[in-house]
C-alpha cells in the first residue's frame, strides 16, 4: 500500500474558504455603501448651506443699500400666473438709489423672485435689476424650497427692516432633510 498524498484541498475546505470570502466581501460592500451614503448626505448638506448663504448674503447687501421697499403686488414667480403675491411675502422688490439723487429711476428697482427649477421640487433664486429686466441673474440654483419675506411695518412700503426665512435642501431623494435659514436686515439708507 502506498502512502496517501495530502497536498491538495478537500471539497469541504474549499466550501469553507469560499463561504468566508463571501461573508468578508459582503461586510466590506456594506461598509463601502454606508460610507458613500454618509459622504453623499454631507455633500448635499454642504451644497444646500452654501447656496442659502450666498442668497442670504447678497439679499442682505441689497436690503442694507435700499432706500425703500416697494411692493408691486405682482407675481412671486413670473412663470406662474397663479402665484399672486399682493403682500410681497414670496418676492422682494426694493429701490436702491445707485446714483444717490433721491429720485427713484426704473433702473434702480431690484426684485428678488423664485423660478421653478427643472426638477420641479426646487426653485432658482433670480435677481432682477430694473423694471424692464425680464431675464434676471440666477443667484442660487435648484436648492431653495420656499422663501418667506416679512416686514416690520404694514404695508411693506413703510418697512425699515426685512426678514427672509428660507427653506432649503439639496438633491431630492438623497436623504437630506429640509433646513431653514434666515436673516433680518435694516435698510440703512431708508428715505423718510
Amino acid at each position: 500500500m502506498t502512502p496517501r498524498d495530502d497536498s491538495g484541498l478537500t471539497l469541504v475546505e474549499m466550501l469553507v474558504t469560499t463561504m468566508l470570502i463571501g461573508v468578508a466581501s459582503a461586510l466590506m460592500l456594506a461598509g463601502v455603501q454606508n460610507v458613500n451614503r454618509v459622504l453623499t448626505f454631507a455633500d448635499d448638506d454642504n451644497r444646500g448651506l452654501f447656496d442659502a448663504k450666498v442668497v442670504l448674503d447678497r439679499l442682505a447687501r441689497d436690503v442694507r443699500q435700499g432706500r425703500s421697499v416697494l411692493c408691486d403686488g405682482g407675481l412671486a414667480q413670473l412663470d406662474d400666473a397663479s402665484s399672486a403675491d399682493p403682500n410681497c411675502a414670496s418676492h422682494l422688490q426694493m429701490w436702491i438709489d445707485y446714483d444717490s439723487d433721491y429720485a427713484q429711476d426704473p433702473s434702480e428697482v431690484v426684485t428678488w423672485r423664485l423660478a421653478r427649477s427643472e426638477d420641479g421640487e426646487h426653485f432658482d433664486v433670480i435677481r432682477y435689476q430694473g423694471v424692464s429686466d425680464t431675464q434676471g441673474k440666477k443667484e442660487a440654483t435648484s436648492l431653495i424650497v420656499r422663501t418667506l419675506f416679512t416686514y416690520n411695518a404694514s404695508p411693506p412700503a413703510n418697512a425699515s427692516e426685512v426678514t427672509l426665512k428660507m427653506q432649503y435642501d439639496a438633491l431630492v431623494g438623497r436623504g437630506t432633510e429640509l433646513k431653514e435659514a434666515s436673516v433680518s436686515t435694516r435698510l440703512r439708507n431708508k428715505v423718510g
